[in-house]
């Protein structure tokens, strides 16, 4: 799959300038235009260019005041500026770059410093969004898994819906868990959190998922986003590796019983089954979903379904509508 183009929006009244920028910048960018300031703003709102490269001297409106506006609107604040002036203008650079602009061009045009901006100003943009994306992941991340939580697990799913992605969202969550986590205490029941998060995980390298996304949503309850020809035989690997393994975690006694003996909630001597992993699973290719509402809704309800199985089970929709 192509990487799609960073978008440049040109903001100048000299068709000379524009004409040189869409032939130097169409090889490599996606190149909109405007001939005065106020139709640049309508365009930056509309096209949320990657860059603006803004002319100063303009007869309607001036760049100075393009630009004060442009960092004055939620939509446009965060849209990096260059602007292009003429050797022969008078340039304030202290003004320039007090009101938000990045740097600057000058004209006559020379391609390859042109060039060499526009570049540098993209890779730092994309270095900022990446550093913001971190950061926000981190605030987000599950404090036992550091997988992503919620926030970040619910604009995962907007996106995949959004960009009409052939995935699967799975929900996974162990039963008997409560059970095993008051007998044998917290400690040891966030050891089997933190195993289900990488055996998750680990899984997807397993079946040859290269961008699958896993996030905690918190507990025992996580949610995949799976690319979805490789989705079933994801979730039944994740099953019979499950059923494998989790036995690691239980005593020999409760192990070779294959339960455990405790008290239920009334006091009364009852036995849990040995933990297992009910998977629900939404494929959005059935339905015309659009909103993350609409898939948790359908995930819930297969979960339930699964949860009223016996040991581990997978839970699909196959209903299409």
């Amino acid at each position: 799959m192509s990487m799609q183009k960073s978008k440049i929006l040109i903001i100048d009244d000299s068709a000379d300038a524009i004409k040189i920028l869409i032939k130097l910048l169409s090889p490599e960018y996606t190149v909109f235009f405007a001939t005065d300031g106020f139709k640049g703003i309508e365009q930056a709102r509309e096209k949320k260019p990657d860059l603006i490269l803004l002319d100063i001297m303009m007869d309607t409106i001036n760049g100075y005041e393009v630009c004060k506006l442009l960092k004055k609107d939620g939509e446009t604040a965060e849209i990096p500026v260059i602007f292009l002036t003429a050797v022969s203008e008078s340039m304030d650079e202290a003004q320039a770059f007090n009101i938000g602009g990045a740097d600057y061009i000058t004209k006559p045009f020379v391609p390859i410093v042109v060039l060499a901006r526009i570049r540098n100003q993209i890779k730092l943009t994309e270095a900022l969004m990446e550093l913001k994306r971190l950061y926000n992941l981190a605030l987000d991340a599950n404090p036992i898994t550091g997988l992503p939580g919620n926030n970040s697990i619910k604009n995962a799913i907007t996106a995949a819906i959004e960009t009409n992605q052939q995935a699967y969202v799975f929900y996974a969550d162990l039963d008997n868990f409560k059970a095993y986590n008051d007998a044998y205490g917290f400690a040891n029941g966030d050891r089997v959190i933190l195993y289900t998060a990488n055996l998750l995980q680990s899984v997807m390298k397993e079946v040859g998922i290269a961008d699958g996304f896993t996030g905690h949503v918190g507990g025992d309850d996580f949610v995949l986003i799976v690319e979805r020809d490789r989705a079933l035989g994801y979730a039944y690997r994740v099953i019979e590796r499950f059923d494998q393994e989790i036995g690691e975690f239980y005593n020999d006694r409760d192990r070779a019983n294959g339960y455990i003996a405790s008290k239920n909630r009334k006091g009364e001597e009852t036995s849990f089954p040995l933990m297992s992993i009910s998977i629900a699973g939404v494929d959005l290719s059935l339905r015309n979903y659009t909103n993350v509402l609409q898939v948790c809704d359908m995930c819930a309800e297969l979960k339930n379904r699964a949860k009223q199985e016996a040991g581990s089970f997978l839970m699909i929709d196959r209903r299409m509508l």
